[in-house]
């Protein structure tokens, strides 16, 4: 089996360049980011597409560790798509355009950054991901919604800790299941696989 460092390093002679195949495994995780976001969420919502449970983070999260830029941009993108079908105002899916970038390219960069293995093939890599595409970037995402909700006029001060803490855990805990599932289940084959992306586009 590679190391966890071959994984990101580019082999002498390999050829590593965006194509088509990026473009489309774009729109197929902004396809499934979409239905998982909309129809996913197992509580009840708190209002301005805000779920105590919500399973798209999950796709922003491993699709970012798999697929970098593209991944990210997914990530970035559908939750337009799922917050209005929940009824969240234009302005307020703008608004969470950050927390959406946030939650993709923080696990990826550390994934990279760090050379974490997506395939968890050791405790350091279960570790970083739970650090990074649980913790940190759930927390960035929700400090940025909140900030955004606020500014606003959509919550009041006094609801702020309720949204926070629904927004980090409604999208930590689908991170931390889903997440770890996809990547030890499927990363063996999406990293031999050319659509792989080892830096950020390719």
């Amino acid at each position: 089996m590679p190391s966890a460092k071959s994984v990101w390093e580019v082999e002498p002679g390999e050829v590593r360049k965006p194509g088509t195949v990026h473009i489309a495994i774009m729109a197929l995780l902004i396809g499934v980011g979409a239905v998982a976001g909309t129809f996913g969420s197992l509580s009840v919502p708190l209002g301005y597409g805000v779920t105590g449970f919500w399973p798209g983070v999950a796709v922003q999260a491993v699709g970012s560790i798999w697929f970098g830029m593209w991944g990210v941009l997914a990530g970035f993108l559908f939750p337009f798509i799922s917050n209005s079908l929940a009824g969240a105002p234009l302005y307020v899916s703008f608004a969470y355009l950050p927390s959406n970038l946030l939650q993709g390219i923080i696990p990826a960069w550390a994934f990279k950054f760090f050379k974490a293995d997506p395939r968890l093939t050791k405790g350091s890599d279960y570790l970083h991901y739970i650090i990074w595409g649980v913790v940190v970037n759930n927390l960035a995402g929700a400090a940025w919604a909140v900030t955004a909700l606020q500014w606003f006029g959509l919550i009041t001060v006094e609801s702020v800790p309720l949204f926070f803490s629904g927004w980090t855990i409604g999208n930590g805990v689908p991170s931390l299941i889903f997440g770890i599932i996809l990547l030890k289940a499927l990363s063996p084959l999406v990293v031999r696989h050319r659509s792989f992306v080892k830096g950020w586009w390719a």
